[in-house]
C-alpha cells in the first residue's frame, strides 16, 4: 500500500505505481501464476462455437487451435505448424486431426505427426517431433483444456452443485472482458459490493433486497473460501454464501431474490470460472442453473445466456456507454480498473477481508508449485461429485429486542457450518440433512442464542 499524502489538490504528490504483484497476474509459460494455474482444468470455450472450422483461442498466453475432427474427437493445439510456422486456423479438419494447408503437414489430436507428404519414402522426419498439444473434456456445454505437466493430469472436478437436483439444466455462457483475470475474479470474494454497485450507488440492478447492508463473514474451506452475506428483510433472514474456489472458480445464488420467501438451497444459480486468455484478457465462462430449488419462480432468462450474454445486468459492455456511467454493473466497476489493477494503490478495509484471504490462498499455491509439490486439489466424497458449500437459504426469524447484528452474524456462521460439516454425505442425502437441521435449529430458537448469552453475561 502507499502511503498517500493528505494534501487537498495533491494530485501531482501522488506516486506512480506499476503492477506490484506479478506472481498473481502474469499468466504466461513459465511465469510463477501461469505454472501454478497450468495444475487446473480450466474452460476455454462453449460447445456450441465449434464448427466445421478451427477455432483460434488463447489460453494463459498461449496462442492455441480448437477443433474437433471429423471422428468427433476434440483437438486443442498449438497455432503455428511445426513445419514453417503458418497458422493452423487455416487448417483443414480432418478424419483424424487437422491439416495445415501450408504443406500438408497433419497432426492428431494428441500432436503426433500423422503425415508430412513431400517427405520422400522412408523419412523418419515425423516420428523425430511432436506438435504441441493439450488434453480436453466436454462438459455442461464447455469445453475444458489442461494445459501443465502432461505426467500431473489431475481429476477433472465435477461440483456437486452442477448434478444437483435432479433435472438441473446447464446453460453456458462466456463474456471476453478486457481486464487481467484475479481483478475480475476477486470480485467473487468481495460481497458487500453487492449492496453499493448494484443498490445504493447505481440503482436497483438485481432486487431492492440487495440493499440492505450485510454482516459478513468468510470462511476457509477445502476448495477455498466461502464468503458469507447475511442480511435481514422484514422478519427474514437471508443468506447469500458465495463458493470462491482456487484457483479461478466462484458459485452464486440468483439475483431475483427479495428475502420474502423462505427457502433452504445449498445450491447455486451460477458456477463460473474467470479462464486468464493472456495478462490483460480473461474469460468470464460458466454455466447458469435453471431448478426449482434456487428459482423456484422461473425468473431467470434461458435466453439471455449464451456467447457475450448474461441474464443479470452489467456484466457486459452490451448497453450504450452514456447508460453505464448512469449505472455502472460488475464489468465496468471491475474493467475500469486498468487491464491489471495496481494493487500497491489500494488501501484495504474491513470489509475486503475475503480479497486477503484469496490473494494469501492463491500465494500459498503459487509457492507450493515452485517448491516443486502439486497444489490442494477438489476432493470427491462419497457420492462421487466434489462438494460445495454456497447455499440461499431465508428464514423466519423475527427482530427482537438487542443488538440485531449478533443475530445475522451468528445466523450466517450456523447455517454455512452446518454446510461444512456434512459435506461428506452423498448430496441427496446431504442436501435433506441440512434442510432438516435448519428447521430444527429454527423452531429450537438457537438463532437467538447471541442475545441470550450477551445478556446473561
Amino acid at each position: 500500500m502507499n502511503t498517500i499524502p493528505v494534501v487537498p489538490f495533491g494530485g501531482y504528490l501522488h506516486p506512480r505505481s506499476e503492477d506490484t504483484e506479478p506472481d498473481l497476474t502474469r499468466v504466461g509459460p513459465r511465469t510463477p501464476g501461469g505454472e501454478y494455474l497450468r495444475r487446473f482444468w480450466h474452460p476455454i470455450a462453449m460447445a456450441a462455437e465449434l464448427g466445421d472450422k478451427p477455432l483460434p483461442v488463447t489460453a494463459l498466453g498461449e496462442k492455441l487451435i480448437l477443433f474437433r475432427d471429423q471422428g468427433g474427437r476434440l483437438g486443442l493445439v498449438h497455432r503455428h505448424c511445426s513445419h514453417r510456422g503458418t497458422s493452423l486456423e487455416f487448417g483443414i479438419i480432418s478424419e483424424r486431426g487437422i491439416r495445415c494447408v501450408y504443406h500438408g503437414w497433419m497432426y492428431d489430436i494428441d500432436g503426433t505427426v500423422l503425415d508430412t507428404p513431400s517427405e520422400p519414402p522412408g523419412s523418419r522426419l515425423k516420428h523425430s517431433l511432436c506438435h504441441g498439444a493439450y488434453r480436453t473434456r466436454e462438459y455442461a456445454g464447455l469445453i475444458f483444456a489442461y494445459m501443465g505437466p502432461p505426467d500431473a493430469v489431475p481429476e477433472f472436478p465435477v461440483y456437486d452443485a452442477l448434478t444437483w437436483p435432479e433435472g438441473n439444466r446447464l446453460v453456458a455462457y462466456k463474456i471476453p472482458t478486457p481486464c487481467n483475470w484475479l481483478q475480475m475474479h476477486e470480485n467473487a470474494a468481495d460481497p458487500v459490493h453487492t449492496a453499493y454497485l448494484h443498490t445504493i450507488v447505481s440503482g436497483v440492478q438485481f432486487t431492492p433486497a440487495f440493499g440492505a447492508l450485510p454482516e459478513l463473514e468468510f470462511m476457509e474451506t477445502p476448495l477455498g473460501l466461502l464468503c458469507i452475506a447475511t442480511r435481514r428483510c422484514g422478519e427474514n433472514l437471508w443468506i447469500r454464501a458465495s463458493d470462491v474456489i482456487l484457483p479461478n472458480v466462484a458459485q452464486f445464488g440468483t439475483g431475483v431474490v427479495d428475502g420474502t420467501r423462505e427457502k433452504t438451497a445449498l445450491c447455486a444459480a451460477f458456477t463460473r470460472w474467470i479462464t486468464p486468455v493472456d495478462d490483460t484478457n480473461c474469460l468470464v465462462i460458466g454455466v447458469r442453473h435453471f431448478n426449482d430449488a434456487i428459482d423456484p419462480e422461473r425468473l431467470g432468462r434461458e435466453e439471455d445466456i449464451g456467447l457475450g450474454k448474461l441474464d443479470l445486468m452489467g456484466q457486459t459492455d452490451e448497453r450504450p456507454y452514456a447508460e453505464r456511467q448512469r449505472s455502472p454493473g460488475d464489468y465496468d466497476a471491475v474493467v475500469g480498473q486498468g487491464p491489471i489493477a495496481v494493487r500497491a494503490d489500494e488501501h484495504l478495509s474491513s470489509t475486503d477481508k475475503g480479497v486477503a484471504i484469496l490473494r494469501r490462498q492463491l500465494r500459498t499455491g503459487i509457492r507450493e508449485v515452485q517448491a516443486g509439490k502439486p497444489p490442494a486439489q477438489p476432493r470427491r466424497y462419497s457420492g462421487g461429485s466434489v462438494p460445495t458449500y454456497n447455499n440461499e437459504t431465508i428464514l423466519r426469524v423475527p427482530e427482537i429486542a438487542g443488538d440485531d447484528r449478533l443475530v445475522r452474524r451468528d445466523f450466517g456462521h450456523r447455517i454455512c457450518s452446518l454446510a461444512l460439516d456434512c459435506a461428506e454425505l452423498p448430496v441427496g442425502e446431504r442436501q435433506a440433512h441440512f434442510a432438516r437441521e435448519v428447521r430444527r435449529m429454527q423452531a429450537d430458537g438457537a438463532f437467538y442464542d447471541p442475545l441470550k448469552e450477551k445478556a446473561g453475561a
